[in-house]
């Protein structure tokens, strides 16, 4: 079997092989299938090989595995074609030589699809350890079928949120506790680290360098979670004989095939479903949507906690890989309308930009005269008139209003302050002696959720919380574009390997559609007439 050293070597001899394949005019190739070898073309996955070469051993006993880059790179083309299953891309690699050459299998020797089932679990379980009878591997405790009672479960998640939150307000304000106690630990060696590490490599740190993501400026990224439905049953197989006594409802437990898939409610299509819940931090740049961090949880979860923990491990990820980014603004639905998710973003020095969710909530009381605030939050002066808001002080964090018929204006090129009298509803004014009284404020520590830092009636708060459509068309780019709404797994570990999958697809996508704006199709040798 032939080793690729390098990218550059791949790249020499897939061109190589698609020059020869376009001069042939009676058997012209896809164009589908000239665009994904154009965009593995584009996409160097050395950078993963120190994080893939240690899942294998240094001794191999037997045939000589296959190479982990060629084989991520394999995995990465069955995401690009749309391929649901594994087997039938194994199968279309075997029987279609092209298919072959451009995963970077150019000797005809290529891996069937349980090669492919063996490198995920080798994913999963992490750098590789002789056979023990003292270990078993993760990817082997995820298998086979698993005895649950989904109701039992249900009511411990039930007790486990209840369980010392007298001293919070929320689960989140509990969860931004644990998170900053915890922000200077690293990350474990998991899958999702190993994952997080070869999008960082071999997608994000390239579009820095070729110039689509910014990062001389402090960056506004934007985050939202989707549903994902298992494949495997939602009904369980049954442990009982009670369907052979006539009983067809019972309350035994049931063996599954998906160990953490549960109930879940999805807003969007306002149903319940059986499975995952997804969540992703997305910038957008150049017009192009680009992941930056992935997470997967049960369907039970909701954003108020995967975004707060999808934070947590982007920042770490950062930290650990030697970026020091900065991220100035983090924009959600009002899915993400929690106290203790603006709390966790001040803290982190992050302006959270988060659209109000209407429900009833406590207004802080002003400082001052004023004693009573409108729904909104704004204190309302004694003569029962809107108090118009003066500053923001960041040091101090608070928000000051002033009588609202005192306003600043600009008088013989001098800048001073005028009564309104008129305007007053007692027509008189409260503080005769005072350019700006009554003045009030308000510490945004109080509540930030109704007192943010960008005000949400400004032009700046509806501009930023435009940019959240990204990462719309992103979830929708992995679930529609890539069929993972089809219910293609049984298990999260399958998904969220999928999921980063897509996520460096739509990486190296970008900076290809960004390459034929510039050159032109005709300028592509590659590109030219494909029938």
């Amino acid at each position: 079997m032939r080793t690729l050293s390098n990218h550059k070597q791949y790249v020499f001899l897939l061109q190589d092989n698609l020059t020869k394949w376009l001069k042939r005019k009676s058997r012209r190739i896809k164009t589908e299938l000239v665009s994904s070898a154009l965009i593995l073309m584009g996409l160097d996955l050395d950078c993963a090989r120190d994080i893939l070469q240690p899942l294998y051993s240094e001794n191999p006993r037997g045939r000589k595995p296959y190479d982990p880059i060629c084989m991520l790179r394999a995995l990465l083309l069955m995401v690009i074609l749309k391929y649901k299953s594994i087997p039938f891309f194994a199968k279309d690699l075997k029987a279609k030589p092209r298919l072959a050459k451009i995963s970077g299998f150019f000797d005809g020797d290529v891996p069937v699809a349980g090669t492919f089932y063996l490198f995920i679990d080798r994913l999963e379980d992490g750098e590789y350890q002789k056979p023990c009878v003292h270990y078993i591997k993760k990817s082997k405790l995820r298998k086979g079928r698993h005895l649950r009672h989904l109701t039992n479960e249900k009511e411990q998640r039930r007790k486990d949120t209840k369980t010392d939150l007298a001293l919070y307000d929320s689960v989140t304000q509990k969860l931004k506790d644990e998170l900053l106690e915890q922000k200077d630990q690293p990350r474990d060696d998991d899958l999702q680290k190993r994952l997080e590490d070869i999008l960082i490599r071999c997608a994000i740190i390239p579009s820095v360098e070729k110039g689509f993501i910014k990062t001389t400026e402090a960056m506004t990224i934007c985050g939202d979670g989707s549903a994902l439905q298992t494949g495997a049953s939602l009904n369980g197989k049954h442990e009982c004989n009670c369907r052979e006594n006539g009983i067809l409802k019972c309350d035994h437990p049931r063996f599954y095939s998906d160990p953490t898939a549960t109930w879940g409610y999805d807003s969007y299509r306002d149903c319940y479903y059986f499975g995952h819940r997804f969540y992703q931090h997305v910038v957008k740049a150049d017009g192009h949507d680009l992941p930056l961090h992935v997470t997967i949880s049960d369907a039970a979860e909701t954003d108020f906690t995967l975004s707060m923990k999808s934070m947590d491990r982007l920042k770490k990820t950062l930290k650990e890989n030697g970026l020091s980014w900065k991220i100035k603004n983090v924009v959600y639905d009002a899915g993400h309308d929690a106290t203790g998710i603006y709390q966790y973003l001040m803290e982190q020095e992050i302006t959270p930009v988060i659209a109000l969710n209407q429900r009833s909530s406590t207004h802080p009381s002003p400082t001052g005269t004023a004693g009573k605030v409108d729904t909104n939050g704004t204190p309302i002066c004694p003569a029962g008139k809107l108090m118009r808001r003066h500053y923001y002080d960041k040091k101090k964090k608070r928000i000051y209003y002033n009588c609202p018929v005192k306003r600043p204006t600009h008088k013989d090129a001098e800048h001073c302050w005028v009564a309104h009298i008129d305007e007053c509803p007692n027509k008189v004014l409260c503080q005769l002696y005072t350019k700006m009284g009554p003045i009030v404020y308000v510490r945004t520590e109080d509540d930030p959720r109704l007192y943010p830092k960008i005000r949400r009636e400004t032009e700046t708060f509806k501009k930023l919380m435009n940019l959240r459509s990204c990462c719309e068309r992103s979830n929708s780019q992995k679930k529609e574009t890539y069929r993972l709404s089809e219910r293609p797994c049984r298990n999260s570990v399958h998904f969220l390997v999928r999921l980063y999958l897509v996520s460096i697809i739509e990486h190296a996508k970008a900076w290809f559609d960004e390459q034929k704006k510039q050159v032109g199709n005709d300028a592509i040798v590659l590109m030219q007439a494909i029938a």
